[in-house]
């Protein structure tokens, strides 16, 4: 087998990893700086997020976890409530040095409180700033 064959995905991860590009491309992506907490069942790490969408979260960390894991997030904006969630890693960013540099998750069966604290911060996301002359 060279590095070619290797590289293969079967019809049905194709058709997955289509169907994820797809889903990636429909949500607005909302600029969020927030501090991340990700807890699965070998790992915990921290950092940050880039951006939100209804469907999920990248979060900026040399050590993500596995694609596939599921975690147990932790989001803290200042000013807010702390909102917990579960989520899938579903893919890694490496940087040109062959590093990673953070990993993107899809929300998992959000509970009602999170997923309201999770609309209300993408409304607020949207919202444009006040200019004026003061």
């Amino acid at each position: 087998m060279d590095q070619f064959d290797a590289m293969q995905v079967s019809e049905e991860e194709q058709a997955r990893l289509d169907e994820l590009e797809a889903e990636r491309r429909r949500a607005e992506r909302l600029s969020l700086n927030a501090s991340v907490s990700v807890a699965s069942a070998d790992n915990f790490i921290t950092g940050f997020s880039e951006n939100l969408s209804e469907g999920g979260i990248f979060i900026a960390t040399y050590s993500p976890p596995g694609v596939g894991e599921r975690v147990k997030l932790s989001i803290s904006v200042e000013g807010s409530k702390e909102i917990e969630c579960m989520g899938v890693v579903r893919w890694l960013r490496r940087e040109e040095s062959g590093g990673y540099s953070g990993c993107g998750l899809q929300f998992e069966a959000l509970e009602p409180g999170a997923a309201r604290a999770l609309t209300r911060m993408m409304r607020q996301l949207r919202k444009e700033p006040l200019l004026g002359d003061f």
